[in-house]
């Protein structure tokens, strides 16, 4: 084999090569950013439960509370 060749033959090699890197690190990319969709989507899904629930408790809260009962002082014992 001529040198000629060999050079050839490696130069495609290098490139066979490099093109499964690129391939691998673009899925790799398409990963990372599925993942952070997913993160961002499981904290604003608690975000908002999170609200709905302090939202309810408050309202629950008030409802609860009625009109104040008032509750008139004891009668002083009778004078004998």
């Amino acid at each position: 084999m001529t040198d000629e060749a060999q050079r050839d033959l490696e130069q495609k090699a290098l490139r066979n090569v490099r093109s499964l890197v690129d391939k691998i690190e673009s899925e790799d990319r398409k990963g990372n950013q599925k993942q952070l969709v997913a993160v961002i989507a499981i904290v604003a899904i608690v975000a908002v439960l999170a609200a709905v629930y302090l939202v309810s408790r408050s309202k629950s809260a008030d409802i609860n509370k009625g009109p104040a009962i008032e509750i008139p002082p004891p009668k002083p014992p009778p004078k004998s």
